[in-house]
């Protein structure tokens, strides 16, 4: 197989006529990869514009699942070199795609405080995340430039399912606040057109802040 991309937690892989394989690196859990087949499956049955997951793989030992391959390019890119004008199309369409999937809701995904819970080191965080929102809004928790590919149409299409649950949508809004911290320009753009600030945010941006240094030790 053709290497074509890596990740945090996998590589990416041409796999046959219109497929790819992300092949996770040795030792990665098993039950977070299944956690992300089942995730992918939920949206591909909802209706989101993702690549459809069809079963899993093992080669030389590292579990992988193979996927739908979507020809195009990373969204991160098309900030480059651009005008002010164009800034803000990709802008909008990054902050309408958002607004898409958060129309969606969802019963049999894992519940975004839940999910927090699993990276809570301290009771203190724990009753932090208890007096959070309930909801049941599809949130992808990881939607940034680089997990939004522009297909051949123009279309934008959602990647990465690892850490897809379901909440409130300002839950998924200050992760992608989060996330988008390294590009204070894009960051505030994209609150200012999803019309939140950054104190309606700040309860979920928090929990976020204490929890995700657990969560990036997987």
């Amino acid at each position: 197989m053709k290497l074509i991309a890596k990740g945090n937690t996998a590589e990416i892989y041409e796999y046959g006529d219109n497929m790819i394989c992300k092949l996770f690196y040795p030792k990665y859990p098993t039950e977070y990869i299944e956690h992300e087949f089942h995730n992918a499956a939920i949206a591909w049955k909802l209706g989101i514009r993702t690549p459809k997951a069809h079963k899993f793989i093992v080669v030389d030992e590292r579990q992988g699942i193979i996927y739908d391959q979507i020809v195009g390019e990373v969204l991160s890119n098309k900030f480059v070199e651009l005008n002010e004008p164009e800034y803000d199309e990709w802008v909008d369409k990054f902050v309408d795609f958002h607004k898409q999937l958060m129309q969606y809701s969802i019963d049999d995904a894992i519940s975004y405080k839940d999910f927090l819970k699993m990276f809570a080191a301290d009771e203190d965080t724990i009753t932090k995340i208890n007096a959070l929102a309930e909801g049941n809004c599809f949130i992808h928790g990881d939607f940034h430039l680089e997990n939004v590919i522009i297909n051949e149409s123009g279309q934008p299409v959602i990647i990465d399912m690892m850490n897809v649950c379901k909440g409130t949508k300002l839950y998924d809004v200050a992760r992608t606040h989060f996330l988008l911290s390294y590009d204070k320009n894009i960051q505030s753009k994209y609150m200012k057109k999803m019309g939140y600030s950054v104190e309606d945010i700040m309860p979920y941006l928090d929990v976020i802040q204490v929890t995700r240094e657990n969560e990036m030790k997987i």
